[in-house]
């Protein structure tokens, strides 16, 4: 019985046919260069997906970048354009005669003056005027900055004057809002580029292998006159 079973099995291996079928997503990359997928992904997020076959992801790559890109460069000329505002407006309503340096201006805006406020009222505030303040506070007065550069808002018993300094602050709080969404902006940028890196290494694994799936099917067919065995492999 063993003797036949032996030559039976011969008989298989010598005349059998195998047919393999494989999946070609699993390997249609393996010529590609992963490097080169993740590099044009850093450059611009969906062409390492382009690189790599797959057209579904690279609009949404492509578009998001681009509302990040009109985002940031738009938040950072409009913020530039409030600073440039509130500076002239500094310039116009209270002498300011210092140049267009955010941390200066934002100094201007807490406090009416530099050396003194004009019609000062009955009962100032402790820390209407800088150089007061950096006396109570154990600085020299021009420790930050020039001697040369002044400004005074006026008494803050004017309500005009008053309106003066809020639209100027306004200004500036404009600036700053600008400044958080040019920041958060670039973040995203920087954040939509390491995804698609991601992504691109991600679908290189998925469709640069040669290597079969571990599951085999053994199908054997006969040739229609019997003449041989086929066995049909599927993995």
């Amino acid at each position: 019985m063993r003797i036949i079973l032996a030559i039976l099995l011969a008989s298989v291996a010598a005349f059998s046919q195998i047919v393999v079928s494989v999946d070609q997503n699993v390997y249609k990359n393996s010529d590609k260069n992963v490097f080169l997928a993740v590099g044009a992904s850093a450059l611009l997020p969906g062409m390492g997906e382009l690189y790599l076959g797959e057209q579904k992801f690279v609009r949404p790559f492509v578009w998001t970048d681009l509302a990040l890109w009109v985002t940031a460069i738009g938040s950072y000329v409009v913020g530039d354009c409030y600073v440039t505002s509130a500076h002239n407006y500094a310039v116009r309503h209270a002498g300011f005669t210092g140049g267009k340096n955010v941390s200066l201006l934002n100094t201007v805006g807490s406090y009416r003056s530099r050396s003194g406020v004009f019609g000062q009222n009955s009962s100032p505030d402790m820390n209407e005027d800088y150089n007061q303040a950096m006396i109570r506070s154990g600085k020299n007065i021009d420790e930050e900055f020039s001697k040369d550069i002044l400004w005074d808002w006026g008494s803050s018993d004017n309500p005009e004057t008053t309106e003066h300094i809020e639209e100027f602050k306004s200004r500036m709080r404009h600036f700053r809002v600008s400044r958080i969404v040019f920041q958060v902006s670039v973040g995203a940028l920087i954040l939509n580029r390491v995804v698609s890196m991601l992504d691109a290494v991600r679908i290189y694994r998925a469709t640069s292998s040669r290597s079969f799936s571990s599951r085999v099917q053994f199908e054997p067919e006969f040739y229609q006159d019997g003449g041989a065995l086929f066995m049909n492999v599927k993995f």
